[in-house]
């Protein structure tokens, strides 16, 4: 049942509004007779906001009314976050307030004195207005909760960071919405050998995080049997176009999937349409992850051709999704010459503050993933350790002979 507040000086209109309204069967009618006791009705005390809002679907008020009028009333009632979509329509004899009476928040008049049907029919528009606002509202809500549980899920099943010998893996998740058509992920083989995905979606929302969430379900099987970036390629296509060959609009995704052998210091890598990942190495130029085939998906049968790089000493591999070069205006080739220059000063970095100084780039607040990879060459690590090893060592020679030098006794003085 809907509820309505008259608010008039007079009590001869009061009396006739709510007559007129109870006789067309709304039989929540109140009733005030200044501003100050519509606040009063509505909760609203001195500056303070009421608790818990009044339940009520639309307000008559009367423009013209002593102490406080009716354009200063709806001004304050609609300052009350709980009450700003809440219909007011003003009550006049004179139109000489309209326009003012629209800027502050009026969704209609009433003329004092007119039939009985007009009053009716604005009453009705109004509430019908109110309660499809109230549905959205409730909607909305629903959605957004809903939204909320998809991106904890979305981001619960993300990988967690690696570090084992001679490899560290790292990565910076950034959505633009609740949830992303982004997806990475990562496995360990064995102790030298490790594979490496990230996926782009070609859509955007929930439909790309739909898709990115029904791919990643299947990764720790495909990847963990296939291993080799040639099978994981065919394998991924495959169950795309199982899933989703059969739709009208073409659902696809770019992916770069790279095999390391910290062993061998090899990378193996097939890029499908993705944007170039980079290997960067100390003094000398970077080397581009170029594509290799087409988007997964695509295609029934598609091509999986494949390249293998080799790197000697520690190097860092930088795969990100194109939401980090995109720049209205801008040519993408320009933008991915000057991150590739940027990612190389700062290899002196951590992988981790690194990894932070790239995510900074995100200036277009779009969906970016971004995964940096350190590998470290056994030389170095067993220089590395060595080092520690002797470091270690000296400590406690020294230590040693702190506690010598306090054990020897003091000589006694001559006599």
């Amino acid at each position: 049942m809907s509820s309505i507040l008259i608010v008039d000086d007079s009590r001869l209109n009061l009396a006739f509004m709510e007559n007129t309204l109870k006789s067309a069967g709304y039989e929540d009618v109140w009733t005030a007779n200044s501003a100050q006791e519509a606040y009063e009705r509505l909760g609203i005390q001195d500056e303070q906001a009421p608790r818990k809002p009044v339940a009520v679907d639309l307000i008559l008020l009367d423009i013209v009314m002593p102490e406080v009028d009716g354009i200063e009333a709806c001004r304050r009632i609609k300052s009350i976050p709980a009450y700003q979509d809440l219909p007011i329509i003003f009550l006049t004899a004179d139109r000489a307030h309209f326009k003012e009476a629209f800027n502050v928040g009026g969704m209609d008049f009433i003329e004092k004195g007119g039939p009985d049907y007009e009053l009716l029919a604005r009453v009705q528009s109004a509430l019908r207005l109110k309660k499809e606002m109230d549905a959205r509202k409730e909607w909305e809500s629903r959605v957004s909760k809903d939204l909320q549980l998809a991106r904890h899920l979305q981001n619960s099943v993300l990988t967690p960071p690696l570090t084992e010998q001679g490899i560290s893996i790292r990565s910076s998740f950034m959505q633009s919405s609740d949830v992303s058509g982004d997806m990475f992920y990562w496995k360990q083989f064995n102790e030298h050998q490790y594979g490496i995905l990230l996926i782009d979606v070609s859509l955007s929302g929930i439909p790309a995080a739909l898709i990115s969430m029904s791919i990643r379900s299947l990764l720790d099987g495909i990847v963990g049997i296939y291993r080799r970036p040639k099978e994981v390629c065919a394998e991924l296509n495959r169950q795309m176009r199982t899933l989703f060959g059969k739709m009208r609009r073409a659902v696809y995704f770019t992916a770069i999937y790279v095999m390391v052998d910290t062993n061998k210091q090899q990378l193996e890598y097939f890029n499908a349409g993705h944007t170039q990942g980079l290997l960067l190495t100390e003094g000398a130029p970077a080397e581009r992850l170029v594509v290799t085939t087409e988007p997964i998906g695509m295609k029934h049968d598609m091509n999986t051709d494949i390249k293998v790089i080799d790197y000697t000493g520690d190097a860092r591999i930088v795969l990100y999704t194109n939401g980090l070069i995109t720049r209205p205006g801008t040519n993408p080739k320009t933008v991915i010459q000057e991150l590739e220059q940027y990612a190389q000063s700062l290899l002196y970095l951590d992988n981790d503050a690194f990894l932070s100084k790239l995510a900074r780039l995100n200036r277009q607040h779009d969906d970016v993933c971004i995964i940096s990879i350190d590998l470290t060459s056994p030389v170095a690590e067993e220089a590395e350790s060595e080092a520690k090893t002797e470091v270690e060592a000296k400590t406690e020679v020294e230590a040693e002979t702190v506690v010598e030098a306090d054990a020897k006794p003091e000589s006694e003085p001559q006599a």
